[in-house]
C-alpha cells in the first residue's frame, strides 16, 4: 500500500481496520475500537494489544499504533523545548525515525494479511478502507 496520500495517522487507522477483518482475538478487537474512536492511543494500550493478537497482521497494526503514539510524545517533547528555546534535534531525529518504523509496521500488517504476501492495494476493500480513513481520520 503506497501511504504518500495518507497521514501517518490515517496509514495506521487503515492497518487497523485492515486488521479487524481478520483477528478473532474479542480483545484486540476490543483494543482496536477503542483506538479507532480516539479514546486510547497510547503506547502501553497498544503494546498490550499487540501482545494479545492472535493474528500477525494484528501485531503488526497494534505496533504501528504504539510507534505512533511514540512519534506524537516525541513530537509533544519536541515543541515544548522549542518554547523554552531549548535544542530539540534528538526529539525531532526520533519522532521522524518512530513515524518510518510506523509505516513499515503498517506495510507489514496489510502484507501479513494479504493472501499472497504482497500489499494490497487494488481490492475494493483496500478502496473502501482508504476512503474510509482519509474522511474519518
Amino acid at each position: 500500500m503506497s501511504t504518500e496520500d495518507l497521514t501517518v495517522t490515517q496509514a495506521v487507522a487503515y492497518s487497523v481496520l485492515y486488521a479487524l477483518d481478520i483477528e478473532a482475538a474479542a480483545p484486540w478487537k476490543a483494543w482496536a475500537h477503542i483506538w479507532l474512536k480516539g479514546d486510547d492511543r497510547t503506547a502501553s494500550s497498544a503494546q498490550m494489544a499487540a501482545a494479545g493478537a492472535s493474528t500477525p497482521t494484528a501485531k503488526s497494526a497494534s505496533n504501528a499504533a504504539r510507534l505512533l503514539a511514540e512519534a506524537t510524545q516525541l513530537q509533544t517533547e519536541a515543541a515544548m523545548l522549542m518554547s523554552e528555546n531549548r535544542n530539540a534535534s534528538w526529539q525531532l531525529d526520533q519522532y521522524e525515525l518512530r513515524n518510518e518504523q510506523c509505516l513499515g509496521a503498517v506495510a507489514e500488517s496489510i502484507r501479513m494479511g494479504s493472501n499472497d504476501g504482497t500489499l494490497d492495494t487494488q481490492s475494493p476493500r483496500s478502496a473502501e478502507l482508504r476512503a474510509k480513513v482519509k474522511q474519518e481520520f
